[in-house]
């Protein structure tokens, strides 16, 4: 069986070459490591037995030369994707190959979903926010549409730890883009400005204190709505010190992130601040969704804790299997609860070395 290939732009990066070694385990795909630096691309490709190529992906040329025999495109490349080119979802249309990134930017999402038609019209699928977060609470959400005959609201809450080791200088200038996006929240039928945006609560182990949590929106959750019929639906996210957390905000609005070397030294401090004995790494998402089944009222709560950088590689992953496996057909351009099978992923992902539960209970 000829093994479809995927490349993974930016593949040798700490979320790629996480991606290019799940990847390269399955029999049916050959992930092709892809970059602006060859010696990286191909150290990982000999380390994995595949392909490697070259890429800038700000440059029509160096991509057209590197998509020949791809079926697949996994771009994770190191940077903001906010004000980034759509050179790439654009020339993976145009080429007949289906594409997903893992872009957290409101911004470039609303870009990106305007290359529907391009993707209609070359029947390809692209798909983009696919990482730990946007990403991963959303289709995690989408998953109890099905076992409730009514949803009345959804919960999304994500803190970091203090360790922060799933933030990078490039995801740290992300960051400031995703503070300057205006905090809604879900009351039908309409997005509205939350009265209170802020607030301090016990979100459960591994924080074993109050974190102080705010109010925001990703531009995948927009879509929840129109898919689903709820009552209301909020995301909330924080970091497991208060501290640590306004001096994260407080910096993003000095700018202290406008340069690359701004960035890294702004980061550096962070995490020298995160380094205590209650420090935790890795990231909690959590989901509340209540409704009703069998005619009770219930909460589901699904907790998940895992170390950020595999989370995201892990949804990218997991949505090129399912498009392998043609249990993605639909085409066009979307965000993940649009089109990602819901319970068929996260069935996929608690396989995975992430900390999962699922618990039930009448309300």
């Amino acid at each position: 069986m000829d093994k479809k290939k995927a490349l993974v732009v930016g593949g040798y990066g700490t979320v790629g070459s996480i991606i290019s070694e799940i990847l390269a385990k399955d029999e049916r795909i050959m992930p092709v490591i892809a970059g602006r630096n060859e010696s990286r691309a191909k150290e990982l490709a000999h380390k994995l037995q595949v392909e490697w190529r070259t890429i800038d992906i700000c440059d029509a040329k160096s991509i057209s030369s590197a998509l020949p025999n791809i079926g697949v495109i996994i771009n994770c490349f190191s940077g903001p994707f906010t004000h980034a080119p759509l050179l790439l979802p654009e020339l993976s249309a145009k080429s007949g190959i289906h594409y997903m990134d893992v872009s957290g930017s409101y911004e470039y999402t609303e870009r990106f979903l305007k290359l529907n038609e391009l993707a209609l019209k070359n029947n390809m699928t692209l798909i983009t926010a696919l990482g730990t977060n946007p990403g991963i609470p959303g289709i995690a959400l989408m998953s109890a549409k099905d076992d409730f005959e009514m949803l009345e609201s959804g919960r999304i809450v994500f803190v970091f730890g203090t360790r922060l080791d799933g933030i990078s200088a490039s995801s740290l200038k992300e960051l400031k883009h995703m503070f300057d996006v205006k905090p809604l929240i879900w009351k039908k039928p309409r997005w509205i400005k939350p009265n209170a945006s802020s607030r301090k609560e016990y979100v459960g182990k591994p924080f074993e204190r109050e974190v102080y949590l705010g109010v925001s929106v990703t531009r995948d959750l927009l879509t929840i709505p129109e898919l689903v019929d709820v009552d209301e639906l909020s995301f909330w996210s924080g970091s497991q010190s208060t501290g640590q957390g306004l001096v994260m905000i407080a910096g993003l609005k000095l700018g202290l992130t406008r340069s690359d070397r701004g960035a890294q030294l702004f980061l550096n401090m962070l995490k020298q601040m995160g380094k205590t004995k209650q420090s935790i790494p890795g990231a909690l998402i959590k989901v509340e969704v209540t409704g009703m089944k069998q005619g009770i009222r219930q909460k589901r709560t699904m907790e998940m804790y895992c170390d950020e950088n595999y989370a995201t590689a892990l949804a990218p992953a997991i949505a090129c299997q399912q498009i392998v496996e043609k249990k993605i057909t639909r085409r066009g351009a979307f965000v993940p609860p649009e089109i990602v099978p819901a319970t068929d992923f996260m069935d996929r992902l608690g396989k995975f070395a992430i900390h999962s539960s699922v618990a039930t209970e009448e309300c």
